[in-house]
């Protein structure tokens, strides 16, 4: 059984909002001078010295500077509003870079200089849904919404926390929110779309255990079943992050659907036996009982919600499938026959091709993708250690490119990315 990483929600890329922030930025700070400094030449100097640290996005330098100046102007709260816009900005740096725990705290900090200006809530807010702690989100939304309840981009990145998190009213009414208040057509898009999935889904039961939230088409046999996914999908966070060292502070939403409904909701090919993109959804083509499949299917899945924590959606779709077929097959591992074939023929895909969704493949060739994804991947692992998996993928998520990452990584071993190529080619005809 196929299954498909689709791309996250939103929320996610934090790219626009970097370069609206800092297209913006200076004009605020100018903004900013209007308090009364301290009339001193020297401290006009020293503050003019600060606008160049920000125009040149030196947020860093800025922060330092600004602490050693509070020691030496007759008001130190003068400076609160330039130190909040230069947290601001090094906070948008670090979520950037993907240094997550540093772009909170800057964030954080932040608001400690200017509790009313919302950007600071909101970023944080990235941080926790970058982060999974979506409950988080929502709370520092809430607060934002506490300062200004005007704001259409608050009410938006609200909705998309609700949604990700699963309550998909709440989603509703934020998102409704946004629109009346000048949101455009990306949020009336994401609009429909929780719209089209809580009309499916508004009838389903749940079930929560540990990391995991179940929401299923309600009948007897599948409720006899929730308890034993629930149970494999937490086997799958213990076994999976053993392996990668990485246990997300999390709960992800799963969600069993009728096989027409799985379809609409997710747009997947025929093949797709399951589907990740900010939760795990599955079809339940008949399954009423935990089966070898089955079990290999939510481990399949669990070990996307790892790659996409890890590395976000910057992981090629031959690392994210192949470490999904590995966490899979480890319960039910079918021959590789279409490889073999292709080996013989010469005729294997090309490695550009695989970095790119398998939904874009023809259906012939979409066995022999996850089965080449697979080849590889495992070799790295068997080969050069699991150890370096992480590595890698902590690497990509910081936006390294992925063949500059793996020739970072595995540069002990004097490798690059042709070369572990060439090692795995010598490896098939062995």
């Amino acid at each position: 059984m196929l299954c498909l990483s689709l791309p996250s929600i939103p929320y996610l890329s934090t790219d626009l909002c970097l370069r609206k922030l800092f297209s913006i930025l200076v004009l605020l700070l100018l903004i900013s001078f209007s308090l009364p400094f301290s009339s001193s030449a020297t401290t006009d100097d020293q503050i003019q010295k600060v606008v160049k640290f920000l125009d040149a996005q030196d947020y860093q330098e800025a922060i330092k500077f600004l602490h050693d100046l509070q020691g030496s102007v007759a008001n130190p709260a003068q400076l609160d509003n330039l130190l909040a816009v230069a947290y601001l900005g090094h906070g948008y740096q670090l979520l950037a870079s993907a240094d997550l725990t540093a772009s909170g705290e800057a964030f954080q900090e932040g608001r400690r200089y200017n509790d009313e200006d919302i950007r600071l809530w909101q970023g944080e807010a990235m941080v926790r849904l970058k982060q999974g702690r979506y409950a988080e989100a929502v709370s520092l939304l809430d607060q934002a919404i506490g300062v200004n309840s005007q704001n259409a981009s608050i009410y938006h990145l609200l909705g998309q926390a609700y949604y990700a998190d699963g309550r998909m009213a709440e989603a509703v009414d934020a998102l409704t929110e946004a629109i009346s208040l000048g949101g455009g057509d990306e949020v009336d898009k994401l609009l429909q779309k929780v719209q089209r999935e809580w009309q499916v889904e508004q009838d389903m039961g749940q079930e929560s255990r540990g990391h995991f939230l179940l929401s299923f088409v309600d009948g007897k046999q599948v409720a006899e079943l929730a308890p034993r996914i629930l149970e494999i999908l937490e086997d799958a966070y213990t076994e999976l992050g053993s392996e990668l060292a990485y246990f997300p502070d999390i709960k992800v939403p799963v969600l069993l659907y009728l096989k027409k409904d799985f379809s609409a909701v997710t747009n997947s090919p025929d093949w797709a036996g399951g589907v990740y993109d900010g939760k795990i959804r599955l079809p339940l083509r008949g399954m009423y009982r935990m089966s070898d499949q089955l079990a290999a299917v939510l481990y399949h899945e669990y070990m996307h919600v790892l790659v996409h924590f890890m590395a976000g959606r910057r992981s090629p779709v031959w690392l994210n499938e192949g470490l999904a077929e590995m966490a899979g097959r480890r319960l039910y591992s079918p021959p590789i026959h279409h490889l073999q074939l292709a080996v013989q023929r010469d005729d294997v895909l090309g490695w550009d091709t695989l970095a790119k969704p398998f939904s874009s493949l023809p259906d012939d060739k979409v066995l022999l993708a996850y089965e080449q994804s697979y080849s590889l991947v495992s070799f790295m692992v068997d080969r050069y250690g699991w150890h370096k998996i992480p590595e890698l993928l902590e690497s990509i998520g910081k936006r390294k490119p992925w063949q500059d990452a793996i020739a970072d990584v595995y540069q002990d071993y004097g490798l690059d990315w042709p070369a572990i190529l060439r090692e795995w080619q010598a490896s098939l005809s062995l």
